[in-house]
C-alpha cells in the first residue's frame, strides 16, 4: 500500500494495549485509536475505517465475540486480527466463525504481528482488485516442492524422484519431476527414461505450447509420474533465464497437482528461481559435518530471502542412523531448528538406482520407501492410521470392548 496502514486496537487490557501500540508504532504503522469491547469499538470503527482492527480473544468469550461479530456484520470488508494467550481450537474456530482474517498466539513477536497484517491487507487489496475486474481470472495451481541442498552427493535426487513415485502410487496425484541439475541431471538415468526433449526445448518453445502439446516434452514414467528431463548437453543451460524458470514451472503447477523439482548442490540464478517458486522447499542435509555446515549457510541465505517461514522451509535428515559421531540432536542444535523428516539409512537405495528403479517400486516394505510415502502422505493430507487402529480395524476395534463388557 502506498500510505501507512492505519490500525486500531481492541483491548481492554491497557497494558496490554499499550504494548501492541508501541510494538505497531515500531514497525512503522499508525495507531489510529484503541478500545475496550462493545458499543466504543464499533463506533471507533464505524467513524474511523481504519485498515486493520487487532484485537484481543480472551475467556469469557462474551463481549470479545459480540463485538467481533458485529464489527464483522456492520463492515465485512474490513480485516480484524484476534490476538489472545490461548491457542486452543475453540477460541481460534469461534473467532474464525465470528469473521476474523487471522489468529495470533501470545507472546507476539513483532515480526509475526508485521507479517499477519501485511497479508490480510494484501488479501483485502486483491479481493477489492477482482470486484473491479483489474485482475485475471484465477487458474487452478498446484504444490510447487524444491528439492534443495547446499551439497552434492546428499541425496537430493534419489529423494525427489522416490517422492515423486510416491505421490502418484500412493496419493494418486498427477506429479511433473523436473530435472533442474545445471551440472549432472541425473533423473533420466535414475528413472531410467529416454531423454529426446528437455526443459530447455521447452523454455524455448513456451509460447506456443498449450496443454496439449506440454506433453510432447513429458517423458511418462511406469509409476505414471511425468518427467521433464535436464538437457544432455550443459551447454543448453546457458540460454536459460530465471525467468524462463518461473514461466516453465507456472505452466507445469497449472496442469498437475505437484511439481517437484530436483535442485543442484550448488547455487545461481537458475535455483534460486526454483526456491522462489517453491510451495515448500525441502532442505535436504546428512550427518556429514561438512553437509551439515553447508546446511547452516543454507538456511541463512533462505532465512534471509524468505524470512523464517517454518511452514514452507523443511529440514529433511537424509541417511539418518549412520554412523559418524553425530548426534541428530546436535544437527536440530546446530541448525536452531527441527527436523521435519528423517529418512533411514538403507543400502538397497544405491542398488535400486543402480538400475534406474525407484525404490519405492523396487523395494516397497523398506524403511526409506515407509519413510517416503509417508511424506507423501502428510503433504497430501491423508492420515495415517496408527498400527492400533490397523489392528483393531474399523467398526470392529470400536465395538471390541463392549462385546468384552457383555461377555
Amino acid at each position: 500500500m502506498a500510505r501507512v496502514p492505519q490500525i486500531i486496537v481492541v483491548d481492554p487490557d491497557r497494558e496490554s494495549s499499550a504494548e501492541i501500540q508501541k510494538t505497531l508504532g515500531m514497525l512503522g504503522f499508525a495507531v489510529i485509536a484503541s478500545a475496550g469491547y462493545g458499543v466504543e469499538a464499533f463506533t471507533l470503527a464505524y467513524q474511523l475505517r481504519p485498515d486493520v482492527i487487532l484485537m484481543r480473544l480472551e475467556e469469557p468469550l462474551v463481549r470479545p465475540v459480540q463485538t467481533l461479530s458485529r464489527m464483522n456484520d456492520g463492515m465485512p470488508d474490513l480485516p480484524i486480527v484476534v490476538y489472545s494467550t490461548e491457542a486452543n481450537i475453540r477460541l481460534m474456530r469461534q473467532s474464525m466463525v465470528s469473521g476474523a482474517s487471522d489468529y495470533l498466539q501470545e507472546p507476539l513477536a513483532p515480526e509475526d504481528i508485521e507479517n499477519s497484517i501485511m497479508r490480510v491487507l494484501e488479501r483485502k487489496e486483491r479481493e477489492a482488485k477482482r470486484r473491479r475486474g483489474e485482475l485475471a481470472e484465477p487458474v487452478a495451481q498446484g504444490t510447487i516442492i524444491t528439492v534443495f541442498g547446499a551439497k552434492g552427493g546428499i541425496g537430493k535426487t534419489t529423494i525427489a524422484s522416490n517422492l515423486a513415485v510416491a505421490l502418484a502410487t500412493e496419493a494418486h496425484q498427477t506429479v511433473v519431476l523436473v530435472d533442474m541439475d545445471t551440472r549432472f541431471g541425473d533423473v533420466a538415468i535414475t528413472m531410467d527414461i529416454p531423454v529426446e526433449r528437455s526443459i530447455a526445448d521447452l523454455a524455448r518453445n513456451l509460447d506456443n505450447v498449450d496443454r496439449n502439446s506440454l506433453r510432447e516434452y513429458l517423458v511418462q514414467h511406469d509409476s505414471g509420474v511425468r518427467i521433464l528431463p535436464a538437457p544432455t548437453r550443459p551447454s543448453d543451460w546457458r540460454n536459460l533465464t530465471a525467468a524462463h524458470i518461473r514461466d516453465v514451472v507456472d505452466v507445469l503447477a497449472q496442469t498437475h497437482d505437484f511439481v517437484i523439482l530436483d535442485t543442484p548442490g550448488t547455487f545461481n540464478e537458475i535455483v534460486a528461481a526454483a526456491i522462489e517458486v517453491g510451495t515448500m522447499i525441502l532442505l535436504i542435509t546428512t550427518l556429514d559435518m561438512a553437509s551439515i555446515k553447508d546446511t547452516v549457510l543454507a538456511l541463512e541465505m533462505l532465512h534471509e530471502r524468505f524470512g523464517n517461514d517454518d511452514e514452507r522451509i523443511k529440514v529433511v535428515l537424509n541417511r539418518a542412523g549412520m554412523d559418524t559421531g553425530v548426534r541428530e540432536k546436535d544437527v536440530e542444535r546446530t541448525l536452531d531448528c527441527n527436523l521435519w523428516w528423517r529418512i533411514p539409512q538403507d543400502n538397497e537405495v544405491v542398488k535400486s538406482a543402480q538400475l534406474g528403479r525407484p525404490i519405492v517400486l523396487n523395494r516397497p516394505n523398506s524403511k526409506v520407501s515407509v519413510e517416503i510415502r509417508e511424506i507423501a502422505r502428510a503433504l497430501t493430507g491423508i492420515r495415517q492410521r496408527s498400527k492400533h487402529q490397523k489392528r483393531n480395524g474399523g467398526f470392529g476395534g470400536l465395538l471390541r470392548p463392549f462385546m468384552k463388557k457383555s461377555a
